[in-house]
């Protein structure tokens, strides 16, 4: 919802600044004007939080085998605003404290079982089982209250090695997550 609501209000400002500079409005109403918006957009936004909003979203790049109490490490990042994802430990290290949505796609081998977890800190919370049959995945998304500092990553806890399946160039398994409120 957040991401929507600044995607409408960022096009309302480039519009409006479009036909301002179009019509050669003075630069005080401008000025007024982008103020005026910026304070709808916190307003809506509803988090009270003036900095960039921490979020990360990473895939895996191809598939990956998982031993027991393994991180499942998605290795390729397409946002890490705030630089609370690192692709070496598959793990989410909140940069700042609030309401986060997190999620995670996972997609397991055709017959194969694959059980995984998401955890915060050192504490398991809910698993992803994908059905055994044809290349089947297993979604969540979450809504938790995290502390600046926490840890928060996608754990294999079987005792039998299981693969998480990507086939190469569909980046069909993910974990994302981002500040929703402060």
């Amino acid at each position: 919802m957040t991401v929507i609501c600044n995607i409408v209000c960022a096009a309302i400002c480039l519009t409006v600044s479009t036909t301002f500079v179009h019509a050669n409005c003075s630069p005080k109403i401008e000025h007024d004007l982008f103020k005026d918006l910026i304070g709808m957009m916190k307003k809506i936004r509803g988090s009270g939080y003036n900095g960039d909003i921490p979020a990360f979203s990473a895939s895996l790049s191809k598939s990956q085998n998982l031993g027991s109490n393994t991180n499942v490490l998605f290795d390729k990042v397409w946002t890490n605003v705030g630089n609370g994802y690192s692709t070496q430990t598959g793990v989410f290290t909140v940069p700042t404290g609030g309401l986060y949505q997190i999620s995670c796609t996972v997609v397991g081998a055709s017959g194969k079982t694959l059980r995984v977890h998401l955890w915060k800190n050192e504490q398991k919370t809910v698993g992803l089982y994908p059905n055994l049959a044809n290349f089947n995945s297993a979604t969540l998304n979450m809504v938790l209250d995290l502390k600046e500092g926490d840890r928060v990553y996608i754990r294999h806890g079987n005792s039998q090695s299981e693969l998480v399946y990507n086939e190469p160039g569909t980046d069909s398994s993910m974990f994302s997550g981002y500040l929703i409120s402060k």
